[in-house]
């Protein structure tokens, strides 16, 4: 049900002792005229009141019932006012929850939880009828009435001898620090034992067991127990005979200290009429006021106080005798922050029994009294549940008047006032930086804090820096402590100063509010060695300036605004956390996200800025290995965004120093490792900037002897060990470093080894059995005549012995074995006459261009200037193709196969008829036939395309006929380029003739006279002079054909294998053979060695090469990049660049 209240009617003078406001607040009508009243009251830290608002029941005339609800109102240090109403039925809570007895009531309420969450006490029973059913339970909820969680306590308390049940036997006391919990004493049932149970409310809403103790008590009643909360814990003071004893636990310990003994006489206390605990804000340790009378003397009351330590040595007691007109029997003591105590007593009215008469006075830790407003008498409610906030302000509920009910507020005396400087602590004289001041976050380094009295740090206690973004815990910055790191982020200026180092990364944001915590004990009295309370709230704050928008930092701003790559590696725990679910992708990526959101937080910065790719690596550089894992910062989007550089710096300080800093207790971000921190992988730019330089240098030095030498291979050759040296220091340095990355990238150079050898094995063995094409034909011939002599004596044989079946049979394996020698034969030519069309492609795109310049010719007296160019253009085109033929030695020798290509021809066609005469062929013989005419087909293909090439000394001959009568200069300057390789054309006959002669002379004399004639007539063409200059260029050419190089000396066969191994790391390496380089080596073995690398490589070779190049981008290029570039991150421009190379060198070598 939601209720609409009033306002804050009257607030009256704020400051000046004693000092009254009145708080007024009207109910809403209700449906019974009931009078609403203030049952109970509570606060929180920061001054806010709790109260309790309740209605008598009048239908229960019986005995004191409520209306069953739970009504709370809420007022704010402000004056606004606020509450909930929440029916019984909503709560769930039995109706006799809502009833007094002996004006106690089984619903209570606890302000717990830093200024949000309520505690609700009430009872649960399963038999009404039965007390012994009763069970004590809890429930959690907030401020605006919603219910978070629900606890069973244990069983209610009942005097087992009137088998009366006995509400709110129990007490709760709240820690010194409201989000520490509280502690429950309850007497057990039927026993001598209390129950001390400790709990805590965690942020969920949930209540939490934290420890369990027994605690044996003989004496009663329980009320005489003082049970209060200590600076590290609780503790437990009760009397015992002649005794006033006492017990400490700690936070969460179920652990009871030994008990020590606070009070002792010679004679047996009686009574203990009054005794109350709590700890000493000004000075150290804890109080406790005792109001007590002695044997015999049973009407003399005594008033000690009794100061002691926390470890239950008293250092101070203070005794006299009771004096005042308080009433002892409704007596009651609150402590005050602002020193001493404030002691007080109500006693019914006499003209009004609905109100008290409230007394009181103030006591300071010497015993010295201070009257309290002693001229005026302070009246309460009948129930007069008055509260002191933390501030001195004394709240006293005043008697309700029909549906109004309201609160008086007055300043209690501050006898330690001079001591408050705003930190909400006493001992505290001054801090640097102040409250409320603004830092530059780029120059404080330290803060400082100041005491009154010398003192002492304590371990295991902690100053922690937040940063406040509007929620109750804020961002935890850092956290310091002399456990940490032998105390290095602590140091005494003096005995009563201490700063603390502050890293780089705690005050990060610009004009954000900042605030700092001091644990309990974190500082302790040098004298006693007593703990000194902290600061629990946000009261020692300072704010960071703004961010500055000058010239330099927009600068800095612009040069940090793209995102950053980095890494942090895990500890030696974390690395073992991370192998467990290494293989588990989901996992993997859970962990990844997790830890990205802790870094972000701990920055802070936005989650979306803190990214992975989720890979990692192992960091072989310490043992045992550890795996690094990548982690990237995001460029800013908005421009009041950190920068991404100091997002990186804070980030590798926070775990650097993770030991002060929230990635220490991260459920994810404690694996990091401190001695890592946040590495950042630097721009590729500016990580490479050297080895991209050094690679430019490289291969310009490459590419300028390429050009020198006027070979290509040079510069792919030199780019193809670079790339091999990069790859061998990734396996080496980088591979290891990844898991199964290392064998992986062996096999990646090992595989692409033997297929790149094999390639080199197979050039070079097929050049190696390069054949003589006219001893091949010979041999080809012989065997022809071998088959038709067979076939001929076949059929003689055929005729005399006719039934002669194993003469037959013998015949036809002979036939099958002739056919399949020359079968085997004819490949071989085949695949020669393949190697020579190869060989003679630059011939025939040099009868190709002649033919087109011959055209162009004929049609040039109808020409313009614009033809004669292109004339002219053409022929620079052939002499440079000319030029390159002529560079290599017997560059023309393919020519000397046409005069023998019509015998081969002949041959063909008479094997193709002895082919068609097989007219029966058994099925075995059917095959052999088909390859055989198969082979003789290819083979004739071939010598019509071979037969092109003799066009060329024709298209030279026209071309120099068409050009005689020309004047142009040009042209003329042109033809005269056509010289030098028509004379070699001409020595080729030449060479052909002399040739002839000697095989002529071998079979028939007379022959000679025709041969000498027709030599004589050559010679008148052609002069001997000329012969021997052209001889002498022969002698001069640059290039060999690579068949006759690998064959022509030893030295070469060596450097050869050389070059095989060579080829394995790179095919590409065989093209230094035709490089033009010489090496020249004196005196060794007793030998000179000359190499001389002109070899010119087959077409064959070249295409076989080709292939080695597209195998390699696939099995080497492709893999390695892949390898690099994904699993590592590492740069991979070499391995780039020489795959660019390998692509450029096929496309060359396709089109070219």
């Amino acid at each position: 049900m939601k209720l609409y209240f009033g306002f804050l009617l009257l607030i009256i003078l704020l400051t000046i002792l004693p000092v009254k406001s009145s708080i007024i607040f009207e109910e809403p009508q209700p449906e019974t005229p009931s009078t609403p009243r203030v049952l109970n009251t509570d606060f929180y830290d920061d001054g806010t009141i709790v109260v309790r608002i309740i209605r008598v029941n009048d239908t229960t005339p019986l005995k004191i019932c409520l209306e069953e609800n739970l009504s709370i109102r809420i007022i704010y240090p402000n004056g606004t006012i606020k509450g909930f109403n929440i029916l019984s039925d909503t709560l769930n809570i039995q109706s006799f929850n809502f009833c007094l007895y002996q004006n106690q009531s089984p619903l209570r309420f606890y302000a717990i939880k830093t200024n949000n969450l309520l505690f609700i006490t009430y009872v649960v029973a399963l038999d009404v009828n039965n007390p012994y059913t009763y069970e004590d339970w809890g429930m959690v909820i907030d401020l605006d009435g919603k219910i978070f969680s629900k606890i069973r306590l244990g069983a209610s308390f009942v005097n087992t001898t009137t088998n009366e049940w006995l509400p709110a036997q129990d007490s709760i006391t709240l820690n010194v620090h409201r989000d520490n919990g509280f502690i429950r004493v309850a007497p057990i049932t039927n026993t001598t034992s209390i129950l001390l149970n400790q709990y805590k409310i965690n942020g969920d809403g949930v209540v939490q067991l934290l420890a369990r103790t027994y605690m044996n008590y003989t004496t009663t009643p329980i009320e005489n127990f003082a049970n209060f909360a200590t600076t590290d814990g609780y503790a437990i003071i009760y009397p015992n005979n002649t005794r006033i004893c006492g017990i400490f636990l700690e936070n969460g310990n179920p652990e009871v200290q030994v008990p020590f003994i606070l009070y002792q006489i010679q004679s047996p206390l009686s009574k203990v009429i009054f005794l109350s605990c709590d700890v000493t804000i000004v000075k150290f340790g804890q109080t406790c006021i005792l109001v007590l009378n002695t044997e015999p003397a049973t009407v003399q009351n005594t008033f000690v106080k009794i100061d002691f330590l926390s470890k239950g040595s008293v250092y101070n007691i203070t005794t006299f005798q009771y004096t005042s007109n308080l009433n002892v029997k409704d007596f009651g003591m609150k402590s005050l922050r602002y020193g001493g105590y404030f002691l007080f007593s109500t006693e019914p009215n006499i003209n009004d029994k609905t109100k008290h008469n409230l007394y009181g006075y103030i006591m300071d830790d010497y015993g010295n009294r201070y009257d309290w407003n002693s001229s005026y008498l302070f009246i309460t409610n009948a129930i007069d549940d008055i509260l002191v906030l933390p501030n001195n302000t004394l709240v006293i509920p005043q008697p309700e008047f029909e549906q109004t009910w309201s609160l008086i507020t007055t300043d209690l005396y501050k006898i330690e006032s001079a001591r408050d400087h705003g930190y909400g602590n006493l001992h505290i004289f001054s801090t640097t930086p102040k409250i409320s001041d603004i830092i530059d976050p780029s120059e404080i380094k330290s803060l400082i804090i100041k005491f009154y009295d010398k003192i002492d740090l304590s371990p295991n206690r902690n100053v922690t820096i937040l940063q406040d973004d509007g929620s109750e815990h804020g961002i935890i910055r850092q956290v310091i402590s002399i456990s940490n790191n032998n105390g290095a982020f602590v140091r005494f200026v003096d005995d009563y100063t201490i700063e603390i180092t502050v890293i780089d990364s705690t005050f990060n944001q610009f004009g954000t509010k900042y605030y700092v915590l001091i644990d309990d004990g974190f500082v302790m009295s040098a004298e006693l060695q007593e703990p000194i309370i902290g600061i629990q709230t946000t009261a020692w704050n300072f704010m960071t300036s703004n961010y500055s928008g000058g010239l330099t930092n927009m600068y800095k701003k612009h040069v940090n605004s793209s995102s950053i790559e980095g890494k942090v590696r895990l500890t030696d725990e974390g690395t073992s956390h991370f192998k467990i679910f290494e293989h588990n992708k989901i996992k993997v990526r859970d962990f990844f996200y997790n830890l990205t959101q802790e870094l972000a937080n701990a920055i802070p910065v936005g989650p979306e800025r803190i990214t992975t790719n989720g890979k990692y690596e192992i960091d072989t550089s310490v043992l045992p290995e550890r795996y690094i894992l990548y982690i990237s910062i995001k460029k800013a989007k908005e421009i009041t965004d950190t920068s991404v550089n100091l997002v990186a710096n804070d980030l590798n300080a926070l775990i650097q120093y993770k030991i002060i800093t929230v990635i220490g207790s991260g459920e994810y971000s404690k694996y990091l490792d401190d001695e890592y921190g946040y590495v950042t992988i630097r721009r590729w730019i500016d990580e490479n900037l050297g080895s991209l330089l050094g690679t430019i240098a490289l291969n310009v030095v490459l590419l300028l002897i390429s050009y020198l030498r006027k070979m290509f291979a040079i510069y792919t050759c030199g780019n193809a060990i670079e790339k091999f040296v990069s790859v061998i220091v990734f396996i080496i340095v980088d591979a290891p470093r990844g898991e199964n990355i290392f064998i992986t990238s062996i096999f990646f150079v090992i595989f692409p080894f033997i297929v790149n050898l094999r390639f080199a094995y197979k050039i070079i063995i097929d050049e190696l059995k390069r054949n003589d094409f006219q001893i091949l034909l010979k041999e080809f011939r012989e065997l022809k005549d071998d088959l038709l002599k067979e076939g001929n004596d076949s059929i003689v044989e055929k005729g005399s012995e006719k039934d002669n079946n194993t003469n037959e049979i013998i015949n036809k394996i002979d036939h099958i074995k002739n056919v399949n020698k020359l079968t085997k034969e004819a490949v071989i030519v085949r695949k020669e006459l393949t190697r020579i069309k190869g060989e003679l492609k630059e011939v025939c795109d040099l009868t190709k261009e002649l033919e087109v310049v011959n055209e162009l010719i004929e049609t040039l007296e109808d020409s313009d200037k614009r033809e004669v160019k292109i004339i002219v253009e053409k022929l620079k085109k052939i002499n440079d193709l000319i030029e390159e033929l002529i560079q290599v030695e017997d560059s023309t020798e393919e020519l000397k196969i046409i005069k023998h290509l019509d015998e081969l021809n002949k041959i063909i066609d008479e094997l193709k008829k002895v082919n068609d005469n097989e007219i029966e062929l058994e099925e075995d013989n059917e095959e052999i036939g088909r390859e055989f005419a198969k082979e003789l087909n290819k083979i004739k293909e071939l010598i019509e395309e071979l037969k092109e090439s003799e066009k060329l000394k024709e298209q030279l001959f026209k071309v120099e006929v068409l050009m005689k009568g020309l004047e142009e200069k040009e042209l003329i300057n042109e033809l005269e380029n056509f010289n030098n390789f028509k004379k070699e054309l001409q020595i080729i006959n030449i060479n052909e003739l002399k040739e002839e002669i000697k095989e002529l002379n071998d079979h028939a004399e007379f022959t000679a006279g025709h041969i000498k004639e027709i030599v004589i007539k050559n010679d008148d063409s052609i002069k001997e002079e000329d012969i021997k200059d052209e001889e002498k260029v022969q002698l001069e050419k640059k290039y060999r054909n690579f068949s006759k190089w690998l064959r022509d000396y030893k030295d070469n066969k060596t450097i050869i294998i050389i070059f095989m191994i060579l080829a394995g790391v790179d095919v590409t390496h065989l093209e230094l053979l035709g490089s033009k380089l010489r090496i020249r080596i004196k005196n060794l073995s007793t030998r000179n060695i000359d190499i001389n690398f002109n070899a010119k490589l087959s077409y064959a070779a070249k295409d076989d090469l080709f292939w080695g190049d597209v195998t390699n981008v696939f099995i080497e290029d492709i893999p390695t990049i892949f390898l690099q570039a994904r699993f590592l991150y590492k740069s991979s421009y070499i391995i780039w660049f020489h795959s660019c190379i390998h692509y450029f060198n096929i496309y060359y070598t396709s089109f070219y």
